[in-house]
C-alpha cells in the first residue's frame, strides 16, 4: 500500500498529474490554433497535402526513435546513477538511425507527392527537420524521468514556438506549404537547445556513449516499437493511405476532424505520463496497484467522453465556424470518430501503465492485433463509402486495442513487477 498508493495518491502527485495535464492542453490549443491558421490560410487542398507530409513525417520519427524514448525513461528512473551514460548511449543510437530514416524520407519524397515539386520538397523539409527531432528526444525524454517540470516546459517550446513563427508568417502574407514546414527545423532546434541546457541542470549531460548499455535500451526500445509501430499504423494508416488515395481537399476535411476529437486526448494521458516513470521506478507492486489502475481507467473514459460529447453535439455548427463552410464535410466524420477518441485515450494510459511495469510487449501485442482489423477495414470499407470508412476502421481499431490491453492489464501478477535487463555497475 505504501510502495504505490502513497506515491501516486499523494497530493503532491495530483498536482503534478494536474500540472503535466495543463502543459498537454496547452501544447494541443498551440498546435491546433496553428491548424487552424493553416486551414484557413490554404483551404482544403494545401491543407491535405500539409497533413499527408505531417503523417509521414510522425513515421519516420516513430522507425528512427526505434523507441528510446520510452526505454531512455525508464532506464533513467530504474537505473538513475548511469543516467548520464543511458542518455549518451541512446543519443548516438538515435542519430545513426536517424540519418538513415531522414536519407530513405529524402529518395521517397517525390513518390509520396505524388509528382508534385512543390509537394516533394515540402516533405525533403520535414524530413531534413528528422535529425533535430532525433536527438533532442534523447534529452527531452529523459527529463520525463528527472524533472518533469522541466519536461514539461521542454515539450510544450516547439508547438508554441510553431504557431507564434506561423502566426506571423500569415500577418505577413509569406506563409507557404514550405514556409509553415520551415517551422519544423527551425522551432526544432529552438527545443533541443533547451533541452539540453535543462539536462545539464538536471545532471543528465555531458556523458560519453556505453555499448554495455546499448543491449538494455534496444531490448526495451525492441518492444516499444513494436508495440509503436502497429499503434501508429493505427492512428495515421488512415491519413497516410488516404494521402495517396483520395484527392487532397478530402483529406484535408478528414484531417480536420482527426484534430478536433483528438483534442482531449493530452488531457487524459497525463494520467499516464506521471505514472510511467513512477511505476518503473519501483522493484514491486502491491495489490493497490489493481485499485490505481482501475481509477485511471475510469478517470480516462470518463473526462474524454465528457469533453468530446459537447464537441460531436456542436460539431454542425462549430466546423464551419472556425475552419470555413469548405470543411462542412468533416462534421460527420467527427460523429463517427469521436467514440474512437474515447478507446485512444483509454488505451494510451492502459499502455503507460503496462510499459511502467515492464510489459511493453503486451502493449505492442495488442496493438499488433489493433493494425490487422485497420488494414482489413480500410481494403473492404474505403472503395464502399470512402473517408468515412476510414474514420469508421480507426474507431474499431482503437476499441480492440484498449479490450486487449485491459485484458491483459487485469491478469497481469498481483506482486511482481516485470524483470528488467540491468546491467552491473562495473560496466
Amino acid at each position: 500500500m505504501h510502495v504505490v498508493t502513497t506515491r501516486l495518491r499523494r497530493p503532491g502527485t495530483a498536482r503534478t498529474v494536474a500540472r503535466t495535464a495543463g502543459f498537454n492542453m496547452a501544447s494541443t490549443v498551440a498546435a491546433g490554433l496553428g491548424g487552424v491558421i493553416v486551414a484557413r490560410a490554404f483551404g482544403p487542398t494545401v491543407r491535405g497535402e500539409y497533413a499527408a507530409i505531417t503523417a509521414w513525417f510522425g513515421l519516420v520519427l516513430m522507425v528512427g526513435g526505434m523507441g528510446q524514448p520510452a526505454a531512455l525513461c525508464f532506464y533513467v528512473a530504474n537505473d538513475p546513477d548511469r543516467a548520464r551514460r543511458y542518455v549518451a548511449t541512446s543519443r548516438a543510437m538515435m542519430l545513426a538511425t536517424g540519418t538513415v530514416a531522414m536519407a530513405a524520407g529524402f529518395v521517397a519524397a517525390p513518390v509520396l507527392a505524388r509528382g508534385g515539386a512543390g509537394v516533394a520538397a515540402g516533405y525533403r523539409i520535414a524530413f531534413g527537420a528528422s535529425v533535430l527531432a532525433f536527438v533532442g528526444a534523447s534529452y527531452t525524454f529523459s527529463l520525463q524521468a528527472r524533472d518533469l517540470h522541466q519536461w514539461n516546459l521542454v515539450r510544450i517550446s516547439q508547438p508554441v514556438a510553431s504557431v507564434v513563427v506561423i502566426g506571423v508568417l500569415w500577418r505577413l502574407r509569406l506563409l507557404t506549404l514550405q514556409t509553415a514546414l520551415l517551422t519544423l527545423p527551425a522551432t526544432m532546434l529552438l527545443q533541443l537547445a533547451w533541452s539540453y541546457a535543462a539536462c545539464r541542470r538536471a545532471g543528465l549531460a555531458p556523458g560519453r556513449a556505453n555499448p554495455a548499455l546499448a543491449g538494455p535500451l534496444s531490448v526495451y526500445g525492441a518492444a516499444q516499437i513494436a508495440a509503436l509501430a502497429p499503434a501508429t499504423l493505427n492512428a495515421q494508416l488512415d491519413q497516410l493511405v488516404l494521402s495517396q488515395t483520395v484527392p487532397p481537399a478530402e483529406l484535408g476535411r478528414y484531417a480536420i476532424a482527426v484534430s478536433l476529437t483528438l483534442l482531449p486526448v493530452p488531457l487524459v494521458t497525463a494520467i499516464g505520463n506521471v505514472a510511467f516513470p513512477r511505476l518503473a521506478a519501483q522493484r514491486a507492486v502491491t495489490t493497490a496497484t489493481r485499485r490505481i489502475q482501475r481509477m485511471a481507467v475510469l478517470a480516462s473514459a470518463g473526462i474524454t467522453a465528457a469533453l468530446l460529447l459537447p464537441l460531436a453535439a456542436g460539431a454542425y455548427w462549430l466546423v464551419p465556424l472556425v475552419f470555413g463552410p469548405a470543411y462542412r464535410g468533416a462534421v460527420p466524420l467527427v460523429w463517427i470518430l469521436a467514440p474512437g477518441t474515447v478507446f485512444l485515450a483509454c488505451s494510451q494510459v492502459v499502455g503507460d501503465l503496462l510499459r511502467g511495469r515492464n510489459h511493453p510487449m503486451v502493449v505492442a501485442w495488442a496493438q499488433g492485433l489493433a493494425a490487422v482489423f485497420t488494414v482489413v477495414l480500410l481494403i473492404v470499407l474505403l472503395p464502399a463509402v470512402g473517408v468515412a470508412g476510414a474514420a469508421i476502421a480507426s474507431t474499431v481499431a482503437y476499441g480492440i486495442a484498449l479490450s486487449a490491453m485491459l485484458r491483459a492489464l487485469w491478469h497481469l501478477p498481483r506482486h511482481a513487477r516485470g524483470s528488467a535487463r540491468i546491467i552491473p555497475k562495473g560496466t
